[in-house]
């Protein structure tokens, strides 16, 4: 607006004096015709003169005419001037002498055509010749002052129009300047919007990946849970770990129960140049216990757990729960994009390794409870509940599938003599050596439990009495074959006395099977040890 303003104004300026520069053109081109009106009827009068004298030397009528002649044309030319000088009061009145000599002068000619003798028009024309150069030096003065204003006009016309030039230029180049600001401006703005946009993009991408992050992190949580055992832990962690990094190759390095070895569990390739088994100190993520990773420019040392030339780039997250390390996810990177992509999943892995050692952790504390709760510490034998609960579930599966059911108990013949002589550890000794024969000559299929002090039981599923009894000798023959050396000096014959109860000759419940199977062991201990009774008969066999 500002611009348009001064513009308008400028405009108008430069309107003005143009206007006064032309008025001024005029006043001066106005003097100078009159100057030059003033020229003319001074050369015509000078004519009239030269043809007066002329006439009256010679009396020659041609030179009369051409007077006359002449008379008339500075008789229209003064009316002519009259009209020019009109505007200016003096020169109208000088204008109005000169019509009048002019008057004169023209009678004088006409009326003296008859009298040549006292024509003599020298006066009026010597009148009227000071007359115009009175005028012609009044009008000079004005065409000089008029000159001057009108180049004074031309300056000023000059001087306003360079100004309004420097002031437009300048005004466009401070709109070109705000043009240019409000260009930089929008530029710097669509930058930042560029930028917004990218980082808001990024941004998005960022929360896609971990929305998907999340969703496998949850699903691997929800599997974990599903698992039953360590070994079902160890496959999903490495699973969900190429799930989430597929472009590496992962293991699942757990401790040993000795707690002197590391051993691979589980592997996502076969051929990872990893040991299946070394000493805990060999992995640098053990022997700090947080991430390590060995990558160019980062960490130059080597784990000690490779099979020949180790890798460039790994990584090493140890498995930690409840303040026990349980192992280690080794992760190898085949390429500088595998360790970007690992880079960029860091947290999520670090958060999958977390939730699968609470898992593991979770499992191995329950199996050892399980296995406290349903195995006798010193044989590693089902216990007594764990018995109770199987031959309960056994004589009922019998009963449903109409099939046959043995129940061989066991008891160490002189056991006590046994600890009075060589001590309880030589005691525990045996009774560990015992139950490893039974482990090796019954079938998968068949429970071996520890009944309490010397004693056992045997249940053996689907078993007719004769299998039974057969099965009972092979024990007894094995038992008293063995040799149980302890602490270098070899202890006497050790023998078993076996009793046998067949469902559902002895009985049809857990406490008939049991009393019967009770029974006939007792029988074969009062009848002299080391034999095989069968319930409901006498059958005894002698080693």
């Amino acid at each position: 607006m500002g611009a348009i303003l001064f513009i308008c104004a400028s405009a108008f300026l430069v309107y003005n004096n143009t206007q006064h520069l032309v008025a001024s053109r005029d006043w001066r081109d106005h003097s100078q015709d009159v100057l030059n009106t003033l020229q003319l009827t001074s050369q015509r009068l000078d004519r009239i003169d030269l043809s007066s004298r002329l006439y009256l030397m010679g009396k020659d009528q041609n030179d009369l005419a051409s007077a006359q002649s002449n008379v008339i044309m500075l008789d229209t030319g003064l009316t002519h001037l009259a009209e020019l000088v009109k505007d200016n009061e003096m020169q109208a009145v000088r204008a109005g002498e000169l019509e009048r000599y002019v008057s004169d002068l023209k009678q004088q000619i006409n009326d003296n055509n008859a009298l040549p003798q006292a024509f003599d028009p020298h006066q009026e024309i010597l009148k009227f010749r000071e007359n115009i150069m009175k005028m012609q030096e009044t009008e000079r003065t004005l065409l000089s002052k008029r000159t001057d204003e009108s180049r004074q006009s031309t300056y000023r016309s000059l001087l306003a129009g360079t100004v309004f030039l420097v002031i437009s230029l300048a005004i466009v180049m401070i709109l070109f300047a705000f043009l240019l600001r409000d260009v930089r401006r929008r530029q710097k703005t669509e930058r930042q919007i560029s930028l917004t946009n990218a980082q808001l993009e990024s941004t998005v991408a960022v929360m896609k990946q971990r929305a998907g992050e999340s969703t496998l992190l949850m699903s691997a949580r929800e599997e974990m849970q599903l698992c039953t055992s360590a070994e079902q832990a160890h496959e999903a962690t490495v699973r969900y770990c190429q799930q989430l990094v597929p472009s590496v190759r992962t293991a699942l390095l757990m401790i040993n129960n000795s707690r002197q070895m590391v051993e691979i569990t589980t592997t996502s390739e076969n051929d990872l140049k990893i040991l299946d088994g070394f000493p805990l100190d060999a992995c640098c993520g053990l022997r700090s216990g947080r991430l390590r990773w060995r990558k160019s420019g980062h960490s130059e040392v080597h784990c000690g757990h490779f099979l020949g030339v180790p890798p460039e780039n790994y990584l090493c997250i140890p498995l930690a729960a409840h303040g026990d390390t349980l192992g280690v996810l080794y992760i190898e990177c085949p390429s500088l994009l595998a360790t970007a992509e690992v880079k960029s999943h860091l947290d999520s892995l670090e958060e999958l390794v977390e939730m699968a050692s609470m898992s593991i952790a979770g499992l191995n504390l329950r199996s050892r409870l399980e296995h406290q709760s349903i195995r006798d510490g010193l044989t590693n034998l089902f216990n007594r509940h764990f018995m109770e609960i199987s031959l309960d579930r056994e004589v009922r599966r019998a009963a449903r599938n109409q099939a046959e059911l043995a129940i061989l108990m066991l008891d160490v013949d002189h056991f006590k003599k046994f600890n009075d002589s060589y001590g309880h550890e030589a005691g525990d000794c045996i009774l560990r050596d015992v139950a490893e024969i039974f482990r090796q000559e019954v079938r998968a299929e068949d429970i071996i439990c520890r009944y309490g002090g010397e004693e056992f039981v045997i249940i053996l599923p689907e078993t007719s009495d004769a299998e039974a009894v057969e099965r009972a000798e092979t024990i007894r023959k094995c038992v008293s074959q063995m040799r149980v050396r302890f602490r270098g000096e070899a202890l006497r014959e050790v023998t078993v006395s076996i009793g046998v109860a067949i469902y559902p000759q002895a009985g049809s419940t857990l406490e008939e099977m049991l009393r019967a199977a009770d029974r006939a062991l007792y029988t074969a201990k009062h009848e002299g040890r080391n034999r095989v009774i069968l319930a409901g008969t006498m059958v005894a066999a002698i080693g």
